[in-house]
């Protein structure tokens, strides 16, 4: 009996230090795993390592796999790292962070020639025509993107670009967004032919309860965020300056209750006075739009620490859609749509004149053209400088997100994600047309030819190396 009290123990023992040495192995071999990474030395002529700083002459980003390990001073020598090193001379160019578009939806698609074609496209050749787009906007230089309502058909985008099965930006999306009943941005409320009774959209609440379900809804499907909507749209007559919130008190109490029980930021739609003071009053991270704030707006953004997303893209956007049906529009509509159009392309220049911290976001679906590059040039034309600018397409976004500890600057530690253009973008916004090196989580996306050899097994394997110029 002894003896098998003896074997008992000793086989205890034994599972203890191999479940003991298991935890130690793995993290050996995580250790050797990553020394094996080849090192890469990034020559950046300027860096814009913080950006709203000056940027630095002759630095050198050391990275290894997905990590940016330190920045040093001067060229460093290959010699001086052990290994496998890979230099990327980058000595003429002016090397950034990634860029963000915090406020995109990828379930829309719109044609930049105005054509709006878009509606009767299936959900499966949006997702496939959506994946092309994230492609070609992170080669332009945008490695990160914020959805704020895509109907739930960009988790499944989400989750390739993450697996590495597709080439795109990281992608944070908020699912459906939540509105009321029959309010803005909601499901279109029905009268079926044989019931004969009112259905709710599927995205719409009402009271407490019901707008508390749908923050836990959303969240179950996979919600890195959550969108909701307390004004009408700025040409409509709930999006005016005086006009009321869409939620009531409670339902408004609900929401930031679960979503804070959840750890979600809260992204608010809002344009009139009380959408927006309401929100930030509870805890709001963006509001988005925001036409019509006021001096208290001011001050309750300063004093939370919230962001605006202006998308003055879309009212760039509208504006032009607008010229195609002009000889449909009474002289009364057409006055009030330009102004309103005008009024939130000035917003970015006006906000930040007023101290308020900006993100950059174009409230737009996929294009064959490029709209986030748009959105920059437009806060630059508005009055915001382009180092403020791209501060706000990079830190700012960062923050918006809640990535800040890890993303929008190149600094030991933070994920790699890293892009070079010609010229400077922060005395002239429209370098940043001249992308001519993308870096997303240590991983090459673009190359000019001359560092094709070096780099060549560093690039996105679904490419196969291949250079785009």
């Amino acid at each position: 009996m002894k003896t098998c009290r003896h074997l008992l123990k000793a086989a205890l023992l034994a599972a203890a230090l191999i479940g003991f040495q298991a935890p130690v192995q793995a993290m050996q071999a995580e250790g050797s795993a990553v020394a094996a990474q080849p090192t890469v030395l990034i020559h950046a002529g300027k860096l814009l390592a913080t950006p709203g700083k000056a940027p630095l002459e002759r630095q050198t980003v050391v990275v290894r796999g997905n990590r940016i390990v330190e920045v040093r001073p001067g060229f460093a020598d290959a010699a001086s790292f052990g290994g496998d090193v890979r230099i990327v001379d980058l000595s003429d160019k002016f090397v950034m962070p990634g860029m963000m578009d915090v406020h995109m939806h990828l379930s829309g698609l719109q044609d930049m020639n105005l054509t709006m074609q878009s509606v009767t496209v299936a959900d499966t050749e949006v997702v496939l025509h959506s994946a092309r787009q994230m492609r070609r906007m992170l080669e332009r230089g945008f490695t990160t993107v914020r959805d704020v309502g895509n109907n739930r058909n960009g988790f499944s985008l989400r989750n390739a670009i993450q697996k590495g099965q597709i080439p795109g930006p990281r992608l944070y999306l908020s699912g459906e967004l939540i509105a009321r009943t029959s309010g803005h941005g909601a499901d279109p409320v029905v009268l079926p032919e044989v019931a004969h009774a009112l259905h709710q959209g599927q995205n719409g609440c009402d009271g407490a309860e019901s707008c508390r379900r749908r923050v836990r809804e959303e969240v179950g499907h996979g919600a890195d965020l959550l969108k909701i909507v307390t004004s009408g749209g700025a040409r409509d007559d709930t999006g005016e300056a005086n006009s009321p919130v869409q939620f009531t008190a409670g339902e408004l109490d609900a929401i930031f209750e679960a979503a804070r029980q959840v750890k979600r930021p809260v992204a608010a739609h809002a344009h009139s006075v009380a959408g927006i003071n309401e929100a930030l009053k509870r805890g709001a991270r963006t509001i988005e739009h925001g036409a019509y704030y006021d001096k208290e707006s001011i001050r309750l953004f300063k004093q939370s620490g919230a962001i605006l997303v202006p998308t003055a893209s879309v009212a760039d956007y509208g504006m032009r859609m607008m010229q195609s049906f002009r000889n449909r529009m009474t002289d009364e509509d057409w006055k009030r749509a330009t102004e309103t159009s005008e009024w939130m392309r000035g917003t970015p220049g006006r906000a930040w004149r007023d101290g308020i911290k900006l993100a950059t976001g174009t409230d737009m679906g996929v294009s064959e053209r490029e709209t986030s590059l748009l959105e920059l040039k437009l806060f630059v034309a508005s009055g915001v400088p382009a180092g403020e600018t791209i501060k706000a397409a990079t830190m700012n976004g960062a923050e918006a997100i809640g990535v800040e500890d890890r993303l929008g600057q190149i600094k030991a530690d933070y994920l790699a994600d890293i892009v070079a253009v010609s010229g400077d973008p922060t005395v002239n916004i429209d370098a940043l047309e001249n992308m001519r090196f993308v870096m997303k989580d240590g991983i090459v996306y673009r190359a000019e030819p001359a560092q094709s050899a070096a780099l060549k097994d560093l690039f996105f394997p679904v490419r196969d190396g291949a250079i785009a110029n």
